[in-house]
């Protein structure tokens, strides 16, 4: 009766049967894989809501790319992290989650599938089930510093493979994309017309960065997108935002992009259809994208609220 795509059971594991079983029976818990901040004890500014007060709280104000007020609050938050952003590069959304939904629609067809690194969040093999997405798993190793086993990158690639996802600090590891990861994954994406994503949400929480650690905000030699963090005054207050590196209203319009830019969306749209290499003077219309927009390159930000760290960095 029901989609295929939900998971074939949603029993408790055996860690959280334990926990409910003792919890019932009254025992006084310390927790150590607790993650709701609310939970264990932290105390909040007492103004913190504040600005719910304001009467402009109350107004509906429907925008499709998000209150624009809101966006340039975040642009803010960009030029802070040293990453000049502008409200018209920024769409808001509810969450990471929704985000990567998002982006799997956006580049897959159902039956096409990404790649997903290992150990890394449990959660990637439902969201891309729930998107009709398969998930090829692709390894870290730990020879000092974990590193990705770039072998079994290009292994796990197909014929349907549409993106490859990073994590970057990982969880569990804490271990980050470094530069020379960076560069082959730029590359081979650039090679193979995939998109590269990369969640660096818990990018503001780094124990010990290290020298070598590389973000991919701001890369447009491949498609690239990056997931990043806010927090919006508590910890159960998450706002999710993405921010393009053009405005998004030219996804939208016919504009040429730049050549090199114009290459990288021709192989990427030309996947499935007859398309060159070849730069052209204008962007091609993805035949394998939802609704009618224009497809252009871009480095995107999403972002969600992160509860912390729960790993170390190596």
């Amino acid at each position: 009766m029901f989609s295929s795509r939900l998971p074939h059971h949603l029993d408790p594991n055996p860690l959280s049967l334990a926990t409910a079983a003792l919890e019932a029976a009254g025992a006084d818990l310390l927790d150590l894989t607790e993650t709701n901040p609310t939970n264990v004890g932290l105390a909040y500014p007492s103004d913190v809501l504040a600005c719910l007060s304001n009467p402009l709280a109350g107004r509906y104000q429907p925008s499709a790319f998000g209150i624009l007020s809101a966006r340039e609050a975040v642009a803010a938050d960009y030029a802070r992290r040293g990453t000049p952003v502008s409200a018209d590069q920024i769409v808001l959304t509810a969450s990471t989650s929704e985000a990567y939904s998002l982006l799997f629609k956006l580049l897959c067809d159902p039956g096409d599938n990404v790649l997903v690194p290992q150990p890394s969040y449990p959660l990637f093999e439902l969201l891309t089930a729930l998107d009709g997405v398969p998930a090829n798993p692709y390894r870290l190793d730990y020879n000092g510093v974990w590193t990705i086993d770039r072998d079994s990158v290009e292994k796990a690639i197909s014929a349907r493979t549409r993106a490859i996802l990073v994590v970057s600090p990982n969880n569990p590891t804490g271990s980050m994309l470094r530069e020379d990861d960076r560069e082959w994954l730029v590359g081979l994406c650039r090679e193979r017309a995939l998109a590269l994503i990369v969640d660096e949400v818990f990018a503001d929480y780094p124990l010990a960065p290290r020298k070598d650690a590389s973000s991919i905000v701001g890369e447009d030699r491949a498609l690239t997108f990056s997931l990043g963090g806010l927090w919006a005054g508590v910890s159960h207050a998450r706002l999710g935002r993405t921010s393009c590196s053009m405005p998004w209203s030219r996804l939208c319009t016919s504009a040429a992009p730049s050549p090199a830019a114009a290459s990288s969306v021709t192989r990427i749209a030309g996947r499935n259809t007859s398309a060159s290499a070849t730069p052209s003077a204008s962007p091609r219309r993805a035949s394998n994208l939802p609704s009618a927009a224009w497809v252009i390159p871009m480095t995107v930000r999403v972002s969600a609220l992160p509860g912390g760290p729960d790993s170390s960095y190596d």
